[in-house]
């Protein structure tokens, strides 16, 4: 019984702040995708995480991203080991955020359907080092939706992220980023 009423308070307060959000410009997925890729002479590594959630406020061009880092999935189940337990330490450090603002939001006309090029400035937090970035990319706005992009270089060193130098050569210095965020309006 106590189970149920908290499912039936739980859609209700769901519902409440659905209604009072919907119309208002607020874009929230919960299924976007982070990628990396690392080339290197001796080898190749990119991983992939589906399970990414966003918010974005069209009125203020605020943005909000939350990365679980265990989501990350690895074609060598070995390499997915080292990068939670080794580099990344996800057990001490177990998501990566974003909080920033689209700084030409007023270029980016939400009603109205279109690709505009954006600019997002913020601090990301990763392995507990926060870092002030400036991305390019891109804002999709489709039916009910829109469809963020963009493609970035990172530095593992710069939030601290040890790579062993036995497999130094193999990790590329910067990373490459790509991400994915379909946002339906809410």
């Amino acid at each position: 019984m106590g189970k149920i009423k908290f499912v039936w308070v739980f859609g209700v307060c769901f519902a409440l702040v659905s209604g009072i959000l919907y119309g208002q410009g607020k874009y929230l997925a919960n299924d976007g995708k982070i990628s990396f890729y690392s080339h290197t002479a001796i080898e190749d590594i990119s991983a992939e995480n589906a399970n990414v959630s966003s918010v974005i406020d069209a009125a203020s061009g605020e943005v909000a991203v939350i990365v679980l880092m265990t989501g990350f999935q690895f074609e060598k189940k070995l390499m997915q080991e080292h990068f939670n337990e080794n580099y990344v330490e996800s057990e001490k450090y177990p998501k990566a955020t974003f909080n920033g603002k689209i700084v030409n939001n007023s270029e980016v006309d939400y009603s109205s359907k279109g690709k505009y090029p954006v600019q997002v400035e913020g601090d990301m937090l990763i392995h507990g080092i926060k870092k002030h970035i400036m991305v390019d990319g891109s804002i999709e706005v489709i039916e009910k939706a829109i469809i963020v992009q963009a493609k970035f270089l990172l530095n593992p060193e710069d939030y601290e992220i040890k790579i062993p130098r036995v497999v130094r050569k193999n990790i590329a210095e910067r990373l490459e980023i790509s991400i994915t965020l379909k946002n339906p309006a809410i």
